[in-house]
């Protein structure tokens, strides 16, 4: 088959504001539309937005299943229910997954199910290397591709926007079940806002944090809707992303880190999983482990203006080499051509 061919992909997502439909299959269709590849996404009406149980979820993908019959490629974003094996063996050939979470993890029954679908599938795309391990004990075909960001949306803050700012902002964005990682450096946190006045938190999640150590009045909320994601990153100082070190986080594919950086945001990150890779590349940001190093990457920025300049274009920079949308998009045409 060759360039011009029109391929058809059906392709099953999660929900209309799951970060993973989002940025590791919707905002691929435009982009995969210039490599002839039309993908049509299907999202069931009780999608994983509603607090209903997977069960009950999966049986809306049905419309989904039965509409990969006049695709080319049935692609699915993770499994179709989450803990369960349902309806992945009524899908069209060939069938790929993209996967970015240790989904084998997930509850009630993923340890058993997730290598069943696995199986099915003809390719696996994974989030990292981390992932692409574990599956490749099931299926063959596995390829590494990062979450990438459209950096056309993405654009970084200006250097004088740095310069001109007159306060200090700690920022972390992520979904609220993860508030769990901040409890993680809570007292650093409170500790560092009480010798610098002039800080705050900010915080960008749909709901707010409510921390038992700092003080309301020290924590900034902002409700995350898609239309003020990238300003309101541009708002912050630093972005942090602490984490333990656990089979669940060393699936993780660090979207948290990748988007401060992408707007030219120094991070202070738990040298965890992909985490570590990326910083790796250049120098983005601090490792940080102990209590006295996240205080210690939080005063050293706090304190140097030009420091956060530099390592906010450094993230940058290692964003527009390694996690463009537009580049990943090649591959991904490249992953969906050869199995035609």
């Amino acid at each position: 088959m060759n360039e011009q061919t029109v391929i058809k992909v059906a392709a099953i997502t999660g929900g209309p504001k799951s970060p993973a439909a989002r940025f590791r299959v919707r905002q691929y269709i435009p982009l995969l539309a210039d490599h002839g590849i039309i993908v049509r996404e299907h999202i069931p009406f009780l999608h994983e937005d509603c607090g209903l149980p997977s069960v009950l979820k999966a049986m809306s993908q049905i419309s989904g299943v039965i509409a990969t019959r006049k695709a080319d490629i049935s692609w699915i974003g993770r499994e179709l229910a989450q803990g369960y094996e349902t309806f992945e063996r009524f899908l069209k050939k060939p069938r790929v997954m993209d996967v970015d979470d240790s989904i084998w993890l997930d509850w009630p029954f993923g340890k058993s199910a997730i290598p069943h679908i696995a199986k099915m599938m003809d390719v696996i795309v994974a989030g990292n290397s981390y992932l692409a391990d574990w599956f490749s004990r099931y299926c063959k075909n596995i390829y590494v591709l990062p979450t990438a960001l459209d950096l056309s949306r993405y654009t970084k803050r200006t250097d004088s926007a740095v310069v001109e700012k007159k306060n200090f902002t700690i920022g972390w964005t992520g979904l609220a079940c993860n508030f769990r990682y901040l409890k993680l450096i809570e007292q650093t946190l409170m500790r560092f806002l009480q010798n610098h006045p002039d800080a705050d938190m900010l915080i960008v999640a749909e709901r707010p944090w409510r921390s038992s150590l700092i003080p309301p009045e020290k924590i900034r909320f902002v409700k995350w809707n898609e239309q003020i994601e990238v300003s309101v990153l541009k708002e912050m100082s630093v972005g942090l992303m602490p984490l333990p070190d656990d089979e669940w986080t060393r699936g993780k594919c660090s979207f948290k880190m990748l988007q401060y950086m992408a707007v030219g945001l120094p991070v202070a990150v738990s040298p965890v999983g992909m985490n570590k890779e990326i910083l790796a590349k250049g120098k983005p940001g601090f490792a940080a482990t102990t209590p006295n190093e996240w205080y210690d990457a939080m005063e050293m920025l706090y304190r140097d203006q030009e420091l956060q300049i530099k390592l906010g274009n450094a993230g940058r920079s290692i964003v527009e080499e390694h996690f463009s949308a537009a580049k990943i998009a090649d591959s991904l045409a490249g992953i969906f051509r050869g199995l035609i």
